[in-house]
């Protein structure tokens, strides 16, 4: 007996020996990456950096495949392919999405036949916050992402200041990269509020993430550049962006007053190494600060739909007395970028000191001759938009619970407005419950089937012992009647629903797109997308509520595969189980809009001209300008142009200070779901930051023409089957209008 249960135990443990002795013998060494230093926000786009070393004594071609739950109904499996050469450490970044309590994040390796060479789950989420690979960023938190070194008092930072919002107070977090582990691709930043460039050594770029952060701050980013004793090549994609050009570098002596004004000890001057900045001829909408000096020290300006700030100088190269108020210095610059001042150009008032302001006009020359201003300054801050405050003692202002905040994630506006625009995309008749009439139907059949006429058709044939047999029958037929029959009334036909969103500028090559879809299947199988771009950014959405608490984690149940190489990640796999839809978020730049547009304004009266390169017809639109004025216009046919005159009326959309949601004081055509409103895609996951720019430059004089395209093709398709599509796509352009 004792040897059968020897011989028992060890058939029981032999296979987790054979596999300890696998990993343990296994040529690669992986190692593995989160966010920015473990920082990451909930269902958003997060860098994961994934290095490679292996004892191989021969190329290795092979497959990476990161597996993580991305919200709580979708899983994303990332696919990336690689040569690994012996004695050559291997970096790859990636990115993936994580949701809230996200258990374990796999990481597989895998030759070219599919075998599995390395395998491994990593444990992100631990009740106890000491064991957690990550840390989760709230949406009333900052999050600052830091490259190049955090001098001056940097990484005191999150100690020594707030992050204020529209809802609430937050944290001030701060996670820094070394140069070679800065995401290559734009989505790498999604999660960040501001980025620091702190001096770093450009030789350490490489021309993928220099690429990456130029894409991300014209999409809404947001940049702080601090230059030193590395200067810039006039082809670094970074200079290009700036609205500034860098002048030859000089030492100029920074006033006691300066210093003041900076928030850092003002006894006496100090001499600093300055690159001064001089507006480029074509930025629009910028801010300077000389303060009292003949050179620019500092400047903010936007570039696409994002916004930059450059520090002309180094402020480590001060004296040390002045790193005891370095934190008062980096809130009061952060401030400027992250917080839009602009001026109403209806109000003159006296210059307000050293402050200079610059609005172009579409000639290109400045509103303010001799840059002098005569406008009145107020701040502009944009909803659901994050900003920072100075604190001695961040510990004892903290007005959330500790233990809630880790247990507890409430969602944004982005993701209140993904639940708009995901109900729109559910809205169809197939998915809609079934009437419990007929439920009532089906079992008052039945019920008169297993009694009054089984018994009676039984009793005349003088077989009543067989009711065992016809009940069972009746049972079975119904079964496999209704089963049939919700597939007739409820399977229809593969239907593609698609809203649309795309956003240009005008005169610039700064356009992107970001499509809501939802594909319903009528029967369960693996489906694919067939005339994707390389560019594009596929991930799956997903109904979320206000609250996600810990300790009701839900389970995903949806599977979404993909490739991910330099500059995509397409769907290569979607499963979808029958009767259900898969929401799927798709984000790219574009190279054009399918519409041009100009807007001449005389006064109250406004001419508008479109010009539509589509295949498809405008619907209708309108133009919109700040203090919430503008006006309707009709139909354009394809490849045609128009011209719309009309006078300015007021369009309750937006107020300065409040973007709750568009109003229905236009006439854009709604959709069949009464409860919709297709302005809510404006404000959901990766449209929010392009709106909340459009909305600044719509307070700085500029104009946004909104047209909607009527049963516009969509781009892509589901490839090889028969399926109906439904599309409904907005295109906005920001314009600035000709003052007549």
């Amino acid at each position: 007996m004792l040897r059968i249960s020897l011989m028992i135990l060890l058939v029981l443990i032999l296979p987790v020996i054979v596999s300890a002795s696998t990993d343990s013998d296994s040529p690669f060494n992986v190692d593995f990456f989160f966010g920015w230093n473990n920082y990451y926000r909930p269902m958003e786009w997060t860098p994961v950096e994934i290095g490679i070393a292996s004892t191989l004594t021969e190329p290795f071609a092979g497959s990476l495949t990161v597996s993580a739950q991305q919200d709580g109904l979708n899983t994303l499996d990332i696919v990336h392919t690689f040569v690994l050469t012996p004695d050559v450490p291997l970096h790859l970044p990636l990115v993936t999405k994580l949701a809230f309590t996200a258990d374990k994040c796999g990481v597989r390796l895998r030759d070219e036949r599919g075998r599995t060479r390395w395998d491994y789950d990593f444990n992100l989420w631990n009740f106890s916050t000491r064991n957690r690979l990550l840390t989760v960023v709230h949406d009333n938190d900052l999050l600052i992402g830091l490259v190049g070194g955090g001098k001056f008092g940097l990484l005191r930072l999150p100690k020594q200041a707030i992050c204020q919002s529209q809802r609430d107070r937050g944290k001030v977090c701060l996670g820094d990269k070394l140069p070679r582990m800065v995401p290559w691709d734009w989505t790498g930043f999604v999660s960040l509020d501001l980025l620091i460039l702190y001096d770093p050594d450009w030789n350490l770029f490489n021309q993928h993430q220099l690429n990456a952060i130029a894409q991300w701050v014209s999409n809404g980013g947001k940049l702080l550049l601090v230059l030193g004793s590395h200067p810039l090549s006039a082809e670094n994609p970074i200079v290009q962006l700036l609205p500034f050009e860098l002048q030859d570098v000089k030492q100029i002596t920074v006033s006691t007053e300066t210093l003041e004004q900076f928030g850092l000890t003002a006894d006496k001057p100090e001499t600093v190494t300055c690159w001064p900045l001089v507006p480029k001829p074509q930025a629009r909408f910028f801010e300077t600060e000389t303060y009292n000096t003949d050179e620019i020290l500092f400047g903010t300006g936007y570039t696409g739909f994002g916004r930059v700030g450059v520090l002309a100088f180094d402020p480590s190269t001060m004296t040390k007395k002045q790193r005891a108020n370095s934190s008062m210095f980096w809130v009061g610059r952060i401030t400027a970028i992250l917080e839009d001042s602009h001026i109403m150009p209806d109000r003159p008032i006296t210059p307000p000191g050293n402050t200079k302001y610059g609005i172009r006009s579409p000639s290109g020359r400045s509103a303010m001759p001799g840059g002098q201003n005569k406008y009145e300054r107020y701040e502009y801050t944009m909803p659901s938009s994050r900003s920072i405050r100075f604190a001695e003692d961040v510990d004892s202002i903290d007005d959330n619970s500790r233990s809630q905040r880790q247990q507890q994630y409430e969602v944004g506006r982005a993701q209140t407005a993904n639940n708009a625009v995901m109900e729109y995309l559910y809205n169809i008749s197939e998915m809609r419950p079934l009437s419990i009439w007929w439920v009532i139907l089906l079992l008052i059949t039945l019920a008169v089937l297993l009694g009054p006429v089984d018994y009676k058709i039984l009793k005349r044939m003088g077989r009543l012992p067989l009711t065992w047999l016809t009940c069972a029958f009746w049972i079975i037929l119904f079964t496999v009647g209704a089963y049939y029959g919700v597939q007739a009334l409820r399977g229809g036909k593969m239907q593609l629903r698609v809203v649309s969103v795309l956003d240009g500028i005008e005169s610039s090559n700064q356009a992107w797109s970001t499509d809501y879809c939802g594909l319903f299947a009528p029967g369960s199988d693996d489906y694919e997308f067939e005339g994707l771009n390389d560019n594009q950014w596929w991930s799956g959405i997903a109904p979320s509520q206000q609250s996600i608490w810990a300790y009701n984690q839900e389970i995903s149940g949806r599977k979404i595969y993909c490739f991910q190489h330099d500059g995509g990640n397409l769907p290569y796999s979607l499963p979808i189980n029958i009767w259900t839809i898969q929401c799927l978020l798709n984000e790219s730049p574009l190279e054009q809009l399918p519409f041009n547009a100009q807007v001449e304004r005389n006064g109250n009266e406004v001419v508008v001209s479109i010009v539509n390169d589509s295949d498809a017809p405008i619907l209708n639109g309108y133009a919109l300008f700040g203090n919430d004025r503008g006006i309707n216009f009709g139909s354009v046919p394809a490849h045609t142009s128009k011209q719309f005159r009309s006078q300015l009326r007021t369009m309750k959309l937006w107020n300065n200070n409040n973007i709750e949601r568009y109003q229905q004081y236009h006439n854009l055509q709604r959709p069949r779901s009464s409860s919709f409103k297709i302005e809510e895609a404006f404000f959901a996951q990766g449209s929010l930051q392009r709106t909340q720019t459009i909305g600044a430059y719509l307070a700085r004089g500029a104009a946004m023409v909104c047209v909607q395209y009527d049963k516009a093709p969509v781009s892509f398709a589901v490839k090889g089957r028969s399926c109906s599509y439904d599309h409904i796509q907005l295109a906005r352009l920001v314009v600035f209008p000709q003052e007549q």
